[in-house]
């Protein structure tokens, strides 16, 4: 190593260990135990002086282990597209065990942060990495045991990553690195369907079990924080020794201390065109309303209902708070809540129906948006495409207004990830033949131009098959189910049936219909928790024969009532989520935001899926 490298690369590392604190051997708040380094941010300044350093590490005798030093610098000063470029051009061959472990453990990181999890877990299955690990001592275990869990729940193994938890808490032993990841294991459990906490719990890994059990109770008395209660206190008693009631998570003493609201308004439009929507909405409030009812009678708060169809909603508001309303859901439309958010001061809580874009809410604390926005969807489609190497998309959707703001932001967020957008179409109800309508973009027309031409001007008897456009990765397919139905075997018949097809929770109304759905074959989608079995503690009572977005605005009715029910609990640090019927649903910045789950249409039927 070169007489001037060694001590330029110690000076680095002194800057960054001070930049971003000494280098931890603990947990962190996120349960995870640290790999590598990975800043936020770039200090610029500190970035050309380890790209001299790359520079000069590849002149070296021992420009391998040199090149990995600078690769850890990199990846210390948040440029993880230098880090990996970095490790890319190391020949392992040449690292010694210690420096082959440390390559492969900040590999693994750097393909987790690129959400790729099959690559990390291909780092941790090397064969000599495998053999090194039998002679591994307990720091670097539970630095591979954490790693392992980040994997498996990338990749949608949830209970495969609460095993590794497990295994990594029993090797802490500081209360509060046990307590990181313990709070770590119950945001993991707060992410399992119902059918998994029950299939569980009969583990034959009785820690495992247990965890299970309580996560199951839990789960069932979501809206019922006096029963949470009284049913941890019982699972202590019957489970003494068991971990968590060793060193209980966080979420517990925070949670079950929380007081919920007695009395809550609800501002909605219900004249008009809004009739429809705002009574589908409050049949699902009311059914949350009345399975909590059902369950202790001095638990449900005091409903008012306030009308907006003709009342200012800042009058409507101020209505229910003179009122005695200590928590205020509503309105539905975007005015309603601009109108809200331009208020000086909300002075309850209040959940609002719908979301407004690219708006922070730094005027009130007391704001949440709350919606069945696709904007959640269009990013989880977006990120999953990206994971499987897809980078330019052929969008379609439909000509309305939630097509159009869907389409325009998954263009946006996809852009900004690096990708392309090949071509965006939006269709009108009025088209009945998407063969037709699907020719331009797909650019067959232009082929079957050619062959025109071609037998013209050099052999009439030529036969020609057209071609589509070779430039696309992947389709997004949104609509409602009958129109999807068309598109997808329009595609198939232009020469398009190898290219993977996304779509969203509204292609899926929660009805199995193998007979009409075979056209949807192949297609993956954002699945609403609801229209699962087995999901959820207990199945929605909508009216199966309700359009898909009615069937939509009942569950997200119900999610309210969830919201309402733990608004403060979403607030808590570290933050723990919701399953709701909509999605498993997190507080960021004053929106709540949602997870759907994945499905697949195969030979007509809907299941479950990873994408």
């Amino acid at each position: 190593m070169g007489k001037l490298f060694l001590p330029q690369i110690i000076y680095l590392g002194c800057i960054l260990a001070f930049i971003s604190g000494c280098t931890p051997t603990a947990t962190n708040d996120s349960g995870r135990v640290p790999v590598a380094y990975i800043s936020d941010s770039i200090n610029v300044t500190v970035e050309q002086e380890i790209e001299l350093l790359f520079a000069e590490a590849q002149k070296l005798e021992a420009r391998d282990k040199s090149l990995l030093d600078v690769a850890i610098l990199f990846a210390q000063n948040g440029n993880i597209k230098r880090s990996s470029e970095s490790l890319v051009v190391i020949n392992t061959d040449k690292l010694d065990d210690r420096m082959f472990v440390e390559f492969s453990l900040l590999s693994v990181e750097l393909n987790l942060q690129a959400n790729n999890p099959a690559a990390a877990l291909l780092n941790l299955d090397n064969e000599r990495f495998l053999n090194l690990q039998l002679y591994f001592g307990q720091q670097y275990l539970r630095r591979v045991l954490s790693v392992r869990s980040d994997i498996n729940a990338q990749r949608g193994d949830g209970l495969a990553s609460i095993a590794n938890s497990i295994a990594l808490s029993a090797l802490l032993e500081t209360r509060a690195d046990i307590a990181n990841v313990h709070n770590k294991i119950w945001r993991q459990l707060a992410r399992q369907t119902y059918s998994n906490l029950q299939t569980c719990q009969t583990s034959a890994d009785e820690i495992m079990a247990g965890w299970c059990r309580l996560a199951y109770d839990n789960r069932r008395y979501q809206n019922n924080q006096q029963v949470q209660r009284i049913q941890f206190g019982a699972w202590k008693a019957s489970n003494s020794n068991h971990p968590a009631a060793l060193v209980s998570p966080s979420w517990f003493k925070q949670s079950l201390d929380n007081s919920t609201p007695l009395q809550v308004a609800i501002l909605l439009p219900l004249q008009g065109q809004y009739k429809g929507p705002s009574t589908t909405f409050l049949d699902g409030f009311m059914e949350a309303y009345y399975q909590l009812h059902r369950q202790d009678n001095s638990s449900t708060p005091n409903l008012r209902i306030h009308d907006t169809s003709s009342l200012p909603i800042e009058q409507a508001y101020s209505n229910a708070v003179a009122e005695g309303a200590d928590m205020v859901i509503g309105g539905i439309r975007e005015s309603e809540v601009q109108a809200l958010m331009d208020m000086p001061v909300l002075e309850v809580p209040t959940i609002s129906l719908n979301r407004i874009q690219n708006k922070r809410l730094d005027k009130s604390s007391n704001l949440f948006q709350f919606g069945n926005s696709q904007r959640d969807e269009m990013d989880q489609i977006a990120d999953a495409a990206w994971a499987k190497g897809h980078r330019s998309v052929f969008l379609i959707a439909p000509n309305q207004n939630w097509g159009q703001q869907a389409t325009a932001y998954f263009a946006r967020s996809w852009q900004a990830k690096g990708g392309r957008v090949v071509s965006s179409t939006l269709y009108s109800d009025s088209i009945k033949d998407f063969t037709k309508f699907l020719k331009q973009p797909l650019q067959i027309d232009l082929s079957e131009q050619r062959g025109v031409e071609l037998r013209r001007f050099v052999n009439s008897q030529v036969i020609y098959t057209p071609r589509r456009r070779q430039d696309i990765d992947f389709v997004v397919v949104l609509g409602y189910p009958d129109r999807a139905r068309q598109i997808k075997p329009a595609l198939e018949f232009l020469y398009a049936s190898d290219l993977p097809v996304y779509s969203s929770s509204k292609i899926y109304n929660g009805i199995q219909r193998s007979d009409l759905d075979r056209d949807l074959s192949g297609i993956q989608f954002t699945a609403m928790p609801w229209t699962l079995p087995g999901y959820l503690s207990a199945e929605l009572e909508s009216d199966a024969t309700m359009h898909t977005a009615y069937r939509q605005l009942y569950a997200m009715g119900y999610d309210a009532f969830l919201v309402h029910r733990n608004i403060d609990n979403l607030k808590l640090e570290p933050k723990m989520p919701l399953f709701g019927s909509t999605g498993i649903l997190s507080l960021e910045n004053g929106v709540i935001t949602r997870q759907t789950q994945w499905g697949e249409f195969r030979k007509g039927k809907v299941r479950p899926a990873t994408p």
